[in-house]
């Protein structure tokens, strides 16, 4: 699927009604975890709130938590590639817990020079895609940072997904407030709780005024790729489809122009669900571990054919 840079990315009010009617992913999604992994990269001189989350699961719950105390950006990411080489050997399946500074565009600190030693988001897309990976689409990242749900912007992309879902705060938190509510939602999961979802809205509830949100990655990546879709099938949007087409194979003088109009009638919304379906399956491990489908599975050929009937509609035709 191929879209104009300049094409509008607002949908109608027709287009949104529309997409809140299709069907979408499965609401909810089981996740399996065997332990948490805890990243802690924070100042030597600032409270050491990721140790001092270890100790407090070592004293309610040994051995689930693992810890990595980092100094730099490289000793992040190596922890992280630790933690797949480990779950591939032993089938751990851990929650990923990033105890640090951030903002919307990185996690960050200060190095040796005084310099801001930045983790950008994109550059954690690859690693914990291979943690996933290992894990079959498992992986639930925590992200103990200032505003850490802003991670979720950079990660729509593939070819795999880089967590099943991200937990963080919505909104700049103090970090006494933050250990306080990853606490709380760590105690509840230890009871018992087996909805990460139900555990954020809780703890939440719990900790005060601490705002936490709670993303599916299905739900993140069905909304994009949904609206890509509706916009895509605007005539407007056909047209200038089929006119990059018809110029790509004239640049390429392999054909003649009776030729590449033969091969632009072929072009079809079905030849565009095959694509959007495999991108789907191998986004989220189907076409791996086809069990998968009952978690995440999405109907592409189902969403093409009621946008196409709404769109005939619309048009009157």
């Amino acid at each position: 699927m191929e879209l104009s840079k300049s094409a509008n990315n607002d949908l109608t009010d027709d287009e949104q009604s529309l997409f809140v009617e299709l069907p979408g992913p499965p609401v909810t999604a089981v996740v399996r975890s065997t332990n948490i992994w805890i990243i802690e990269w924070l100042p030597q001189n600032e409270q050491r709130t990721g140790r001092l989350l270890h100790e407090w699961m070592q004293e309610h719950r040994p051995g689930w938590s693992l810890y990595s105390s980092c100094e730099h950006k490289d000793e992040v990411l190596s922890s992280i590639e630790h933690a797949t080489r480990k779950a591939k050997k032993y089938g751990m399946i851990p929650v990923l817990h990033l105890e640090a500074h951030g903002n919307e565009m990185c996690l960050g600190l200060p190095n040796d020079n005084g310099n801001a030693e930045e983790l950008t988001w994109h550059e954690l897309i690859e690693p914990l895609q291979r943690l996933n990976l290992v894990t079959r689409c498992n992986l639930v990242l925590v992200v103990a940072a200032c505003i850490g749900f802003a991670g979720i912007k950079a990660f729509v992309r593939g070819p795999r997904a880089p967590a099943v879902a991200l937990i963080g705060p919505s909104a700049p938190i103090m970090s006494g407030d933050l250990f306080s509510w990853t606490k709380e939602f760590y105690k509840l999961w230890m009871a018992g709780n087996s909805s990460f979802s139900d555990i954020a809205a809780n703890a939440t509830g719990k900790a005060g005024e601490v705002s936490f949100a709670w993303e599916p990655f299905a739900v993140l990546a069905y909304d994009a790729m949904a609206k890509q879709v509706i916009i895509s099938m605007r005539p407007d949007e056909q047209l200038k489809q089929v006119n990059r087409f018809r110029q790509r194979m004239a640049e390429e003088n392999r054909f003649s122009a009776e030729e590449i109009e033969n091969r632009l009638s072929l072009i079809t919304p079905s030849l565009q669900v095959n694509v959007i379906q495999r991108l789907w399956d191998e986004m989220f491990m189907i076409d791996l571990y086809p069990e998968n489908r009952e978690r995440f599975g999405v109907d592409w050929s189902r969403e093409f054919e009621m946008i196409s009937v709404s769109k005939c509609l619309n048009r009157g035709t």
